[in-house]
């Protein structure tokens, strides 16, 4: 599960990719000043080893996500996890992209430090699907590209994956 050393070696090569690689979200203006993202120190208190709840209405549904570029997406709804930070229980809704191969969930959510910290339209999880239990780590919680420039069209964060916490772990806004 958690693992910081492996957590920090993810961020350094994460950051020295989107300096260099041409496949970087970054235009070359914003690459020549790059020196990093910014990002949460790690917590161990937000990486959790959860069960996808499949007992909830609408499961395997479509589901139409606006984006930052006025396009919609449509992902299918996976289920429901249950967690609990600094001891308030918290809920949210996970997806499966329904164009994409099936090895993913995607957790979308926006919390209290969204439009503050973190960016206005939520950030992102990527979970990989093994077994029955999700390693959802929000040390690894990413903006979507769309953060970055307007280059790029990205899902917004449905009203449902509003967290009532803070979820103080992963990337903040780029500066």
């Amino acid at each position: 599960m958690y693992n910081q050393e492996k957590l920090l070696e993810f961020r350094k090569q994460k950051d020295k990719a989107w300096k260099n690689d041409k496949e970087s979200p970054l235009t070359e203006d914003q690459k020549r000043d790059f020196k990093g993202l910014n990002y949460y120190p790690p917590n161990l208190n937000l990486s959790f080893e959860l069960t996808l709840n499949k007992n909830i209405p609408d499961v395997g549904k479509k589901v139409i996500i606006k984006t930052t570029g006025g396009e919609e997406q449509v992902y299918l709804r996976a289920g429901k996890v249950i967690f609990t930070v600094e001891g308030k229980g918290v809920e949210a809704i996970v997806f499966e992209d329904p164009e994409q191969e099936q090895f993913q969930y995607y957790l979308l959510f926006r919390d209290q430090t969204t439009g503050k910290e973190t960016y206005e339209n939520g950030r992102m999880l990527q979970i990989p699907k093994k077994g029955d239990k999700l390693i959802i780590d929000f040390n690894y919680a990413y903006n979507p590209y769309s953060s970055y420039n307007d280059n790029w069209d990205c899902p917004i964060t449905p009203e449902e994956n509003i967290l009532p916490v803070a979820i103080k772990a992963g990337e903040k806004k780029f500066k």
